[in-house]
């Protein structure tokens, strides 16, 4: 029962942080600051936002294996892995391509929209799997 409660937890406030990231704090940042300085406030955001995503994942991920829960948990550890790879290696590579891109490099230019559109599919899918697993808990 307590690990069932500590996975709900895990897996709530993992849904509300990606919710409110994604489709509350950010579309306000964009649109009440210029650009630049509302790309460096996503920017600056980013690693904690991950982090979050990696913590609350794991917690919930491994809660439910201990609760026998292999499917919901699962689905858990492949959203904190997808979010560690994200922090550790997809943002740096954005951030060096935004800081290109805005030099003046045309390349840098389509690989930092096509990765950025990925990593976008990669979030929604992310929220995608929480929400399922978050649909386990109803009985």
């Amino acid at each position: 029962m307590l690990l069932n409660a500590i996975a709900l937890y895990a897996t709530a406030i993992l849904l509300g942080t990606m919710l409110f990231f994604s489709f509350a704090m950010t579309p306000v940042i964009f649109a009440k600051l210029e650009p630049e300085q509302a790309a460096r406030t996503v920017r600056a955001l980013f690693p904690v936002y991950y982090l979050v995503i990696i913590l609350c994942g794991a917690v919930g991920a491994l809660t439910l294996a201990l609760d026998q829960q292999p499917v919901p948990s699962s689905l858990l550890a492949v959203v904190a892995g997808f979010a560690l790879l994200t922090r550790q290696f997809v943002i740096p590579r954005l951030d060096a391509l935004r800081d290109a891109k805005t030099a003046g490099d045309a390349v840098a230019v389509r690989q930092f929209k096509r990765l950025h559109g990925l990593s976008m599919a990669v979030n929604l899918a992310q929220i995608v799997a929480v929400l399922v697993v978050l649909s386990t808990f109803v009985h």
